[in-house]
């Protein structure tokens, strides 16, 4: 082969190989960003949600509902679906619910959404009678944004939209 072929092959070659260690090395950014959030959001629901979801879980058991509260990391299954790290109350007309039988009762659900590096809120309040709403929630957060008064209200409005669909 001619040298100025073989030279315009190693420069090809060269060039593919510098695009894939970029591409890699973008990679890798993204996801110690992504672990850095995921991260964040883990110590926001340890320091502050959490304690709020169990301050909620112990007035609505006093008063006769079922609470569990729930956190979960993000799950992959083989089929590209997942699920994102969330923490979540979930409440039951029956003090003595079993949570664990069926995972399909009214909650709030706080979950990182580390794509947008956003916080946003999920409510659902369908009972098992069926009727009721489940969406995100319009208002949405970053890691910095979220305070104690926010998660409070939050709480709140979807325990009053709970309770209150009969």
């Amino acid at each position: 082969m001619k040298e100025e072929n073989v030279n315009k092959l190693n420069s090809l070659f060269s060039n593919l190989k510098s695009e894939d260690q970029k591409l890699k090395e973008s990679l890798e950014k993204k996801k110690s960003e992504d672990d850095l959030f995921i991260e964040g959001f883990k110590t926001l629901c340890k320091n502050f949600i959490d304690p709020k979801m169990q301050e909620f879980r112990r007035m609505l058991r006093q008063n006769g509902f079922g609470c569990k509260v729930s956190f979960n990391e993000e799950v992959k299954n083989g089929l590209g679906i997942n699920s994102q790290t969330n923490i979540k109350l979930q409440i039951s007309r029956n003090v003595d619910s079993n949570f664990y039988a069926n995972d399909k009762f009214p909650h709030i659900m706080f979950v990182a959404d580390k794509n947008l590096k956003r916080i946003v809120v999920h409510q659902d309040t369908i009972f098992q009678n069926g009727t009721g709403t489940a969406a995100l929630k319009e208002q949405n957060y970053t890691l910095e944004s979220l305070h104690e008064d926010d998660i409070e209200k939050e709480i709140l409005e979807s325990v009053e939209n709970i309770l209150v669909n009969k």
